[in-house]
Order: C-alpha cells, then structure tokens, then sequence
C-alpha cells in the first residue's frame, strides 16, 4: 500500500533557473527518496514545465495519478534568496485539479499542506479526499503558509483549523504560527490544535531545532549543526523524515492512529530527529533538493 500526497507541484525560478519545487511535491519527493511507496495529486500542464515536473517526480520513484495531467499552464514560483538563505516567493499559481478516487487506490496514509489546501476551486478536491480516507488512512497537514496566497490570517487560520480538526499529524513553523495567531504562544497554539482532534503536532523553530507534543508527552530537540546554502525546501524534507520515521514505526496507517497519543518521549524524539537529519542535508544544497536515505545515513548529522 502506498502514501498518498495531494498538492501542487510548480516550477521554481531561482536566479533565472528552473527548479522543481512546490511543497507537497516535495513532501513526495522526500518519501520517495526515503523509501516510501508514494504517489502525488497534482496539477500539471502538457508543457515543457509540466514535463520537467513529472521526470522529477518519477525519477525520485514517486508515480503521479492519471488524473494529475491536464491542459492549464503549470504553475511558477520566482524565488528570492536573502543574505541569510531564507527564500521569499512570487506565484504564478492556479489550483483546480480533478478528483481523485482514493478508494481504488488503497492508501494508507494521505498527505495534504500548503498553498493547495487553501486555494479555491481545489481545496474541495483535497476536503473530499480527507473525508474518503478517515476509516482506512493515517491523515497529515503541512500548513507551510504563504501569506502572499492565503489572504488575511483570519480566514486563513478558520480554514487550516477545519483541516487540523480532521487529520492526525498536523506540522508548521514558528513563522507559520506568529502569522496565524499573533497573539497566541506557539505552546497554546500546539495545545488547541490537540484540543481540536489532532494526535501529534509538531512545530519547527529554524535553527533552534523542532518539537514536537501529544496529548500525554513533549519533546524538544535541537538543529543539526550544518553550513547552511539555503533553506528553501526543508521544511519539506523535514516533513518527509517524519512521516517516513513514522512509517519505520509502522504507524503510517491507520491502525497507527491509536498508537500516536500515547508514544513516549524516546519514540517521539527519534521522530523529530530523523525529520531534522533530512532537513540538515537539504540546507546544505542548493534549492528544494530532498535527500536519498542513504544521504541522511552517510551525512554524519546528529541531533542533541
């Protein structure tokens, strides 16, 4: 059985360079890499970027769905990197995909985040997929905001909630929160998300490492010590390692849905860990470029 990811996939511009890119795309790359049987939804054009996407996509041994193909132009992202290597974005994005029928599928688990799970008329693609799945698979939630796309956070944080109360892991960074709930500390934040339906939520802090909480038990656990080329896309990779460290669990269904509020803090912190490890060796590349497991074997990365 495999991991299902919906969202989109687009082409990023960096310093005049085409780039796959686009977060859930990403996120499927990554479980690709890791080993994890995946196939991605998304929107693709019959152009040259769609082409580009969909040899990324199956190089890194991740299938598309046939529905994933259509005829609108494939989205563009023009990516600025600052001084510190954090990317800022400019969109050329729409997202209506065609529905999915995941009961033919069989998946055991269904991805969703981003930029896909907000944007009108396809964010009622990814609600349908959610409801289809509750009984047989494990849900999860990248917010990876974009408030360039997402409107005001009012709105916004409405619609990311309704998703939070339907899923089981939900992840987002502490920007991602302060833009959200301004008023809020991220520890509330993380308590009303459980509060709401979630069994694990996790939060990354940059280089101040990730955390990660249930409803029983929290952990913190520090960044890898790197030389950092840019950031774009390790948010992504570090998704990836969480889901694929849950799969090494065998909690990547639903029957591990049980099984998440009560991990302890050692389970949770090889969780976290194996997520930061992925991020640490993307930082060092240049664009959203997710590593092999071999990579996060071989990196000699550790985390405190």
């Amino acid at each position: 059985m495999t991991v299902l990811v919906i969202g989109e996939a687009l082409v990023d511009i960096i310093d005049g360079r085409r780039r796959p890119g686009g977060s859930p795309m990403n996120v499927a790359i990554g479980l690709g890499r890791l080993g994890v049987p995946t196939v991605l939804h998304t929107s693709l054009g019959d152009d040259a970027a769609g082409r580009l996407l969909e040899t990324h996509v199956r190089a890194s041994g991740v299938a598309l769905t046939p529905q994933s193909r259509g005829t609108a132009s494939t989205s563009v992202a023009e990516v600025s990197i600052d001084s510190t290597g954090a990317p800022t974005y400019r969109f050329a994005i729409t997202w209506d995909p065609d529905p999915v029928d995941v009961a033919a599928g069989g998946y055991r688990a269904v991805h969703v985040g981003s930029i896909s799970a907000m944007m009108r008329p396809g964010a009622s693609v990814l609600d349908a997929v959610l409801d289809a799945s509750r009984a047989s698979a494990l849900l999860t939630y990248d917010l990876n905001v974009r408030p360039a796309l997402m409107g005001a956070p009012g709105p916004a944080r409405a619609r990311a909630e309704q998703i939070i109360a339907r899923v089981d892991v939900v992840k987002a960074s502490d920007e991602d929160i302060a833009w959200l709930y301004p008023d809020l500390p991220a520890d509330r934040v993380i308590e009303r998300w459980l509060a709401a339906g979630a069994r694990l939520a996790v939060l990354t802090r940059g280089a101040r490492g990730a955390s990660a909480a249930t409803a029983t038990t929290a952990v913190e656990v520090a960044a890898a010590e790197v030389l950092v080329r840019d950031t774009v896309g390790a948010g992504d990779s570090f998704m990836a390692g969480i889901l694929a460290a849950l799969d090494d669990a065998g909690l990547l269904t639903a029957a591990g849905r049980g099984r998440l509020p009560v991990l302890d803090r050692e389970e949770l912190r090889r969780v976290v860990g194996f997520g930061i490890r992925c991020a640490a060796v993307t930082v060092t590349r240049e664009g959203a470029d997710p590593p092999w497991r071999v990579d996060v074997r071989s990196a000699g990365v550790g985390y405190a």
